[in-house]
């Protein structure tokens, strides 16, 4: 069994590319052999094939909110309480559909943790994260890290 860490967003949109940066930058360090890491674009819908062989997974999105940009949130996700179509996240309506979608078909899911940064530029065709984004990257990385139980990423 693998633990997947699964990063969403569009790197053609602005601050909505930082999953994409964030996958990317964990491949760039050290990465157990039993971690796998998902550039999953926009597509939530995929969930259900990429969790079908995990011990554990993190979901990973970018976050509309009022708060300050650059802001990393953990939230451990409740199979009883899968979350609602919210549009703070930016992929959370397909996020939602697909947990409750394979709850459906696998029964049990595996311990799933949902790591947000708080953005503000979701400029279509702007490529490029902005500079307080940017600087949330690498605390995103370790937030993951801590996860899932390592901690080196040399």
């Amino acid at each position: 069994m693998v633990r997947g860490v699964f990063c969403f967003g569009n790197p053609l949109h602005g601050d909505d590319g930082v999953g994409p940066r964030i996958a990317e930058r964990l491949r760039q360090g050290y990465l157990p052999v039993d971690v796998r890491v998902v550039d999953a674009g926009s597509d939530g819908l995929a969930l259900t094939t990429l969790l079908a062989d995990c011990a554990a997974a993190v979901l990973v999105d970018a976050e509309r909110s009022s708060g300050p940009a650059g802001q990393i949130a953990v939230l451990r996700l409740d199979p009883a309480q899968w979350p609602e179509p919210d549009p703070r996240c930016s992929h959370s309506a397909d996020l939602g559909f697909a947990l409750c979608a394979a709850h459906v078909e696998s029964g049990d899911l595996p311990p799933i943790h949902l790591v947000t940064v708080t953005v503000s530029d979701f400029t279509p065709f702007r490529i490029g994260l902005s500079p307080v984004v940017a600087r949330a990257v690498p605390l995103a990385v370790a937030a993951i890290a801590r996860l899932l139980g390592w901690s080196e990423l040399t």
